[in-house]
Formats: C-alpha cells, structure tokens, sequence
C-alpha cells in the first residue's frame, strides 16, 4: 500500500527554533495547512510531496541508504456516535518521534466517547517516505 504524502517543516510564527517535520495525507494538505497557519498560528516552509509505502510491502533494499525516511502510520479505528460508524483516523509521523507525537495525536481523542461506545483502537504500520529533490 502507498500513500501520497506531503512532507513539510513547522514552527511557530516568530520562533528562531528548529522546525519540526510533519507528514500530511495529499489530499487534506491544503486545509491542514489552512489550519496550521490561521488557526495555530505556525509557519509551514519546504514542503515536497512524495509517496509513503508500507515497510512490508517494499523491501528495504529497493532504497538507496539517504532514499527515504522511516515513517510510521498510527491509525485510530473509533466509533462515532454523530455518524453512527466506525471512523479511522491515520496520521504519519517520523518513526524516532513516533511515541511523543502518537501521544499528542490521541489526546485529542481522550474523553470524546461517550460511555457505551467501544474502546477505540489503535494500529501501527512502518513505512518510509520516498525523499525526492525539491525543485528549484
């Protein structure tokens, strides 16, 4: 399986800091950023889009050492009671920061059940996104 992916630096407006990288689904890139620079008031810079494939599905080989990043696919499977189905959430997050950002990920999802609905689950998918050179 692949995924189109966008992968942009962020940080926020005014801060000399290092930005951090963020993975986006194509397809919600341009809302998420919308989002990201009205509503969180951050910078989006350098983004570059490329596909993300599952780790199982691609054989680590087929890449060069400096050819892709690893990037893992943290999908939340909840139920939601304003639509009455099952909803899934994935987000793609670099995989050394995985833990830290898979947290912040859920939180927003903490509290949000109401009683009787089902635990929500929660999967995890290695992969890597292709690095392909900006163009100038």
């Amino acid at each position: 399986m692949s995924q189109k992916l966008v992968r942009c630096e962020i940080r926020r407006e005014g801060d000399q800091g290092e930005p951090t990288v963020r993975y986006v689904p194509q397809e919600i890139y341009g809302l998420w950023e919308y989002l990201m620079r009205t509503k969180h008031r951050f910078e989006v810079v350098h983004e570059v889009a490329s596909l993300w494939v599952d780790h199982d599905e691609t054989p680590e080989a087929a890449f060069g050492e400096y050819q892709y990043e690893p990037v893992t696919e943290v999908t939340l499977l909840r139920w939601s009671t304003r639509d009455e189905m099952f909803t899934r959430d994935s987000r793609y997050f670099n995989t050394d920061e995985c833990a830290r950002l898979k947290g912040l990920f859920l939180s927003h999802y903490v509290g949000g059940n109401d009683p009787g609905d089902p635990s929500p689950q929660v999967s995890e998918k290695q992969g890597y996104w292709i690095r392909r050179a900006r163009r100038a």
